[in-house]
C-alpha cells in the first residue's frame, strides 16, 4: 500500500448564515433519505431507507410533494445514486442487516428516457456484489459514464463496476479509507464525486475530506490525500462539487457545509443549537449552482421524533 499524504491535519472552521426553507417532510411515516439526485428537469429523486422506496420532487413546484417512483426488487433499501446517461441512474441498494452491513448488495438501473405520465421507468438488475459489507457513495466516471465507482464503508474500498456488462472489482483500498479500529460508528469512507482528474471522498469515522488521483478508467493514480478534517463533533456524509469546483456536503448532526482545498470549511445553513435541519444525509445543487437540496434522515430532537426532510439553501 502506497504512503498516503495528508495536506491539512489541522483546519479551521467558520460560519455564514445562509436563507434556508424546508420544501418537504415526510409526516405520515418515518422515511430515512439516504441520497440525492437532480434530473433535468427539476426533479429531485430520493432514495431511501423506505422498503428500498425511490421518491421524486419536483423542486420547481410551488407546493412539492414527495411521490413514489419504484420500489427495487431484492432490497430493504437503497442508498447511492448517480446519472449514467441521459435521464438514466445506477442505484446501489441491499438488505440492511445489524453492526452497519448489507446482505445481497446490488446495483440498479433506472431508466427515466423512454417513461411518460402513464409508463413507469424502466428499473433492471446490472450486478450483484456478494463481497460488498457495506455500498454507500456513488459516482460516475466523466469520460466513460457507465462505469461507476462504489464506496464499501466497513471494507475501505472503493468498487468499480461496469453497468453494461455487470463486471466489478474492487479498484482501490487504503486506510484512510477505513474507519478507525475504535470507531462508535464504524463508517469510513461514505461519500464519493470525481472531478480534475481525481475522486473525492467523505470518511465519517474519520471527520475528514479527502482525494485519491484517478485514470480515466477508475483505477489509482496516485497517493490518498486528506483535504481536510471537520472539529467540534462534526462529520460530512454526503457532498457535491459544482461546475465552478466549489464543494458542499451534508454536515452531520444538523448543518450543511461547504469545504475549501486549502483545509478550511464553513457551515453555511444549521450548526450550533439549531432543529432544524435534522440528520443531513446528502446534498444535490441547481442547475444554476444557487440553490442547495439538503436531504435528511430523521432524527430525534428532544424526545421529538422528526422524519427525513428536504431543505433548500440560498448559496
Amino acid at each position: 500500500m502506497q504512503l498516503s499524504m495528508i495536506l491539512a491535519a489541522l483546519t479551521t472552521a467558520s460560519s455564514a448564515t445562509a436563507a434556508t426553507s424546508q420544501l418537504w417532510n415526510f409526516t405520515d411515516h418515518a422515511v430515512t433519505i439516504e441520497n440525492s439526485a437532480l434530473r433535468s428537469n427539476g426533479h429531485l429523486l430520493l432514495t431511501t431507507f423506505d422498503n428500498a422506496s425511490l421518491y421524486t420532487l419536483d423542486t420547481l413546484a410551488e407546493t412539492p410533494q414527495a411521490s413514489l417512483v419504484a420500489k427495487f426488487p431484492g432490497a430493504t433499501a437503497i442508498g447511492g445514486i448517480a446519472a449514467i446517461d441521459a435521464d438514466k441512474f445506477a442505484i446501489l441498494g441491499g438488505v440492511r442487516g445489524s453492526n452497519y452491513s448489507y446482505t445481497d448488495e446490488t446495483v440498479y438501473t433506472i431508466d427515466f428516457s423512454s417513461g411518460s405520465s402513464t409508463t413507469p421507468p424502466i428499473v433492471n438488475v446490472v450486478a450483484k456484489i456478494p463481497d460488498a459489507v457495506m455500498l454507500n457513495g456513488l459516482a460516475s466516471l466523466p469520460s466513460k459514464p457507465h462505469i461507476v465507482l462504489a464506496t464499501d464503508s466497513r471494507l475501505g474500498s472503493i468498487f468499480r463496476i461496469d453497468t453494461q456488462t455487470g463486471d466489478w472489482e474492487i479498484a482501490i483500498t487504503d486506510n484512510l479509507f477505513a474507519a478507525p479500529d475504535n470507531a462508535t460508528i464504524p463508517i469510513g469512507i461514505n461519500g464519493i464525486k470525481i472531478a480534475d482528474d481525481f475522486a473525492y471522498f467523505t470518511n465519517t469515522a474519520r471527520t475528514s475530506f479527502g482525494r485519491v488521483p484517478i485514470t480515466e478508467d477508475g483505477y489509482r493514480a496516485g497517493d490518498v490525500e486528506i483535504v481536510a478534517v471537520a472539529s467540534g463533533g462534526y462529520a460530512w456524509d454526503d457532498f457535491v462539487i459544482d461546475s465552478s469546483g466549489n464543494i458542499y456536503a451534508a454536515q452531520t448532526q444538523n448543518a450543511a457545509g461547504q469545504i475549501f482545498l486549502n483545509g478550511t470549511y464553513t457551515t453555511i445553513a444549521g450548526g450550533g443549537d439549531s432543529t432544524f435541519i435534522h440528520r443531513p444525509t446528502s446534498v444535490a445543487i441547481s442547475e444554476d449552482s444557487k440553490t442547495l437540496f439538503v436531504t435528511t434522515g430523521g432524527n430525534v430532537v428532544n424526545g421529538v421524533t422528526y422524519s427525513g426532510q428536504v431543505i433548500a439553501v440560498g448559496l
